[in-house]
C-alpha cells in the first residue's frame, strides 16, 4: 500500500551483516535522489568516510547528494550518557534546517549503550518519537539482534515503533540463508510472509522465499 505510513517510527532489527545498514541506506538515497526528500543518516557505529566509500561499492552516491544540500551525515560515535540530550537536539536542528523527511538512526543499539538504565533509554525513544512526527519526519531505526535471539534490542523497542521488520541470517545445510518478515506496521495491509535477502552490487533486493 505504498511503502512505509508517512512520519512514522519504523524498527529495523537484523543480525550482524543481514544488510540492515545497507537497506536503510537505500531508503535516504531513493528518497533524496528520486523523489526530493531529504534525508539525515546519524552514525554511533561507523564513520563517515567508510560509509561513504561503502555506498559507493552500490552505486550510492551520497556525497553528491551532500552537494546538492539533499543529505547529511552526523557522526555521534563520541557520545556519552550526558550527550544524549543534546545529541537529540543536534539532530533536530539538522532535520530542521534542511527539512528533512527521512531519517536513519544507526544504531539505536549502540546509542542505548550510553545509559545505566533501560528506563532512561526508553524515555529517550518516547522523546524521538515525539519529535520526528512534529517535524514530518519518516525514521528508520536499526537494532542490533545476536545471532539466535528472540528478543527486539532492549525489549521495549517494539512497542514504540510503528513498525517492525525483521532481518535474519540463518545457518542451512546449504550454507547461509538471509530472510526479511514485516512483523508489524501500523495503518497499513502488508505481506507477512518471509522474503529472500539477496545483497548484490545494486545493494539489497526481495525475493520470494522458497523453502
Amino acid at each position: 500500500e505504498g511503502g512505509f505510513p508517512r512520519d512514522s517510527l519504523i524498527l529495523l532489527a537484523g543480525s550482524p551483516g543481514s544488510g540492515k545498514t545497507i537497506a536503510s541506506a537505500q531508503y535516504l538515497y531513493h528518497g533524496a535522489k528520486n523523489l526530493d526528500e531529504k534525508g539525515v543518516y546519524v552514525s554511533f557505529a561507523e564513520r563517515r568516510d567508510f560509509f561513504l566509500d561503502n555506498m559507493k561499492r552500490f552505486g550510492l552516491d551520497f556525497e553528491m547528494l551532500e552537494s546538492q544540500g539533499k543529505f547529511k551525515f552526523l557522526d555521534l560515535m563520541t557520545t556519552r550518557e550526558g550527550g544524549i540530550s543534546s545529541t537529540l537536539d543536534i539532530v533536530l536542528r539538522e532535520v530542521l534546517e534542511i527539512d528533512a523527511k527521512r531519517l536513519v538512526i544507526d544504531s539505536f543499539t549502540a546509542m542505548a549503550q550510553a545509559f545505566k538504565r533501560k528506563i532512561d533509554a526508553r524515555i529517550i525513544l518516547h522523546m524521538l518519537d515525539k519529535i520526528m512526527r512534529q517535524t514530518g519526519c519518516t525514521t528508520l531505526l536499526l537494532v542490533e539482534l545476536p545471532t539466535g535471539s528472540k528478543t527486539l534490542g532492549l525489549g521495549f523497542e517494539e512497542f514504540v515503533a510503528d513498525g517492525i521488520i525483521l532481518f535474519e541470517t540463518i545457518d542451512e545445510k546449504e550454507g547461509i540463508r538471509k530472510r526479511a518478515v514485516i512483523r508489524k506496521m501500523r495503518g497499513t495491509n502488508h505481506n507477512q510472509n518471509y522474503s529472500n535477502i539477496v545483497i548484490s552490487e545494486r545493494g539489497v533486493s526481495l525475493m520470494p522465499y522458497v523453502t
